[in-house]
């Protein structure tokens, strides 16, 4: 069996070193510049290319012995960690140059895709930068994302200006549904006065006619007690001019007979002092006194 030698690894720590620092000295100063990019991925490619054959040389005696692994491993590591940051480095370099080389190609797509954008005619903004940022997948998907956005928000101020439609033709139709309430009540309420005004009209006839009946009762009443008082007016009268004539009568026959009567006592010679006159029912006879012997 051979025998291990950590040794073998091939480059050396100071070769790789020198690769190093030869690979530090690469910077890129202009993105346009080709021969600068050139130099940048040649050397990331030997570094790559080193750090893959020392991967390989350290596989190949870890193989060898299990209780050589450990050393070759760490080895390796040491002899990795020597020249991976700097092809890390290289890398970022080669990343944001590439990056920065994609944003200016989308630097020239950037006013064709805010008129895309435009055309949609939604709300959204999307700023440079953020346009910038993607690539022709992510600005498709994007693009596409607004459009659906845009159909949606259409969607709903469609169904919002129905239903704001549908809400006025309800309104009317209930300011409709209303009026003929309102009109209907005041039919109702016409038709009501008209029955309430005939019957008030009906009801003062026939109190007129009551009234009226009543007044000619009245005036009936009136003129036959107007009638019977006159006539027990005129009957009281009569009654009064026959007992007036009967008293009269009386009286002048009353004053015949006195004067006959005086004429008696005339003729008699009536003296009041000496003579007395008893009055029968139907005679008067005249007393004389002759004489008186007081005793």
């Amino acid at each position: 069996m051979e025998i291990l030698d950590i040794q073998k690894f091939d480059p050396t720590v100071e070769e790789l070193n020198k690769l190093v620092t030869k690979s530090k000295a690469v910077v890129v100063t202009d993105i346009d510049d080709k021969g600068q990019l050139e130099e940048v991925k040649k050397t990331r490619i030997e570094l790559k290319t080193t750090r893959v054959a020392i991967t390989k040389k350290g596989k190949e005696l870890r193989e060898e012995a299990l209780a050589f692994q450990k050393a070759v491993i760490a080895k390796e590591k040491e002899l990795v960690a020597i020249i991976e940051p700097e092809e890390e480095r290289l890398q970022s370099i080669e990343d944001e140059v590439k990056e920065k080389q994609l944003k200016k190609e989308r630097e020239l797509l950037l006013p064709s895709r805010k008129e895309e954008l435009a055309k949609i005619g939604d709300s959204v903004v999307a700023t440079d930068e953020e346009l910038l940022g993607m690539d022709t997948e992510q600005f498709s998907a994007y693009k596409n994302q607004r459009v659906a956005d845009k159909n949606e928000e259409d969607r709903q101020a469609l169904e919002a200006e129905q239903a704001r439609i549908q809400a006025e033709k309800d309104a009317m139709e209930r300011e409709k549904e209303a009026r003929e309430r309102e009109v209907l009540a005041r039919k109702e309420a016409e038709a009501e006065a008209e029955r309430k005004l005939k019957a008030e009209r009906k009801a003062h006839e026939l109190r007129i006619a009551q009234e009226k009946e009543e007044a000619e009762k009245r005036v009936i009443a009136e003129r036959e007690r107007i009638e019977r008082e006159q006539k027990e007016k005129e009957e009281r009268q009569a009654t009064e001019t026959a007992e007036a004539e009967r008293l009269a009568k009386e009286e002048q026959e009353k004053l015949e007979k006195q004067k006959k009567y005086q004429a008696w006592l005339k003729v008699n010679n009536y003296d009041e002092k000496t003579d007395k006159i008893i009055n029968g029912e139907s005679e008067i006879t005249l007393y004389r006194t002759v004489s008186v012997f007081k005793k």
